[in-house]
């Protein structure tokens, strides 16, 4: 009794204060990132710190699993730091002994982290999405700012709206100049407006416009009369799932037989797979040898955790792109580390003895 309490008391206060450090340094992160976002009007000022909120909770299973994989990890390394595990050793523990205690602490984690990862997350990242489009639909400077020119973030894209109305969404006289390729198109219209498409992309739509293109430096243009039409204002970063569909609930994910969806659903499952493999992998992971490297354990477990996460995406993107059966999924990556993990008990266990 005395050694599970121990042990559970400890690894509980030391997640603790590793989750709030975690959370500092995403949130952090996530304000720089925003407040640039904000700066180009790609967000609205007002939004960005309900959207920074969202972001937090879609984040909050990873940080969990990151969590109880360090907590478990420092206080048994403490352990062998201080010599603690020879007492416990010599009153009849071995290393299989701490594979309960640490169950009890972690068990609950790893469930928190599921219904995160399965039903929160996906609602916050919903609901991130919609704060930030009505947003961007409601205010007005953080669309475009009337008689100013905007230039785009690759500096590749310069637009300029007169008289916008942001009740009506729309502005009169649009000016739009785009560089690519060596070449240079300049669009103007009577009407036009900016919206953001399924995949948080910016666009802006014009109307009656005509648009001019020519090489750089070339006096002789090609000249487009189009009644309709729309501009991207940033370049799309690469995507391999939409995130419409990391947004969408698990309900709807589950039984499809889209690819897309699949490799979602794959993902979400993966989070609390990982943790309680790493919560078990960090016990023997935890040896440390006072004649030996004092932090060559702390490196084998941080290639473990990273490459155990870096593989749960990587694999997602093979099943989105048909590389990999959903049928077949992660669990061959699941079963890898499973099989390393009682690879190093074992091997633990005969260092012991």
């Amino acid at each position: 009794m005395l050694f599970r309490k121990t042990l559970i008391h400890e690894m509980t206060w030391v997640a603790f204060g590793l989750f709030v450090v975690l959370l500092v340094i995403v949130m952090t992160s996530q304000v720089v990132r925003l407040l640039g976002e904000a700066a180009v009007g790609a967000l609205a000022s007002s939004a960005v710190w309900a959207v920074m909120g969202f972001a937090a909770i879609r984040y909050f299973p990873i940080l969990f699993s990151l969590m109880l994989f360090i907590a478990i990890l420092t206080v048994l390394t403490r352990l062998w730091k201080d010599h603690e595990m020879v007492v416990w050793f010599a009153a009849g523990r071995s290393i299989r002994s701490f594979i309960l205690p640490v169950m009890q602490m972690g068990v609950p984690v790893v469930i928190l982290i599921a219904l995160l990862a399965l039903y929160v997350s996906p609602w916050a990242q919903l609901k991130g999405r919609e704060y930030r489009d009505a947003s961007l639909k409601n205010e007005e400077v953080s669309q475009v700012s009337p008689g100013v020119f905007r230039e785009s973030r690759g500096a590749d894209r310069v637009y300029f709206i007169e008289n916008f109305s942001g009740d009506r969404g729309e502005g009169e006289n649009v000016f739009v100049q785009i560089r690519q390729d060596g070449k240079i198109s300049t669009v103007l219209a009577e009407q036009g407006g900016m919206f953001v498409d399924e995949m948080g992309d910016r666009w802006m739509w014009l109307k009656d416009a005509t648009a001019y293109k020519a090489p750089s430096g070339s006096p002789q243009y090609d000249i487009l009369t189009f009644k309709e039409g729309r501009v991207r204002v940033e370049d799309p970063s690469p995507v391999v799932v939409n995130p419409a569909t990391s947004a969408m609930s698990t309900a709807k994910l589950w039984g499809s037989d889209s690819r897309e969806y699949q490799a979602e659903l794959a993902w979400r499952m993966a989070l609390p797979i990982q943790a309680f493999l790493l919560m078990l992998a960090a016990i023997p992971l935890a040896f440390s040898n006072p004649r030996g490297g004092r932090g060559f354990h702390l490196v084998i477990a941080a290639l473990l955790a990273f490459g155990y996460y870096n593989g749960i995406n990587v694999m997602q993107a093979w099943i989105a792109v048909g590389k990999i059966s959903p049928q077949i999924g992660m669990w061959p990556l699941h079963g890898l580390v499973a099989l390393l993990t009682i690879g190093l008990f074992w091997w633990r266990s005969r260092v012991r003895g």
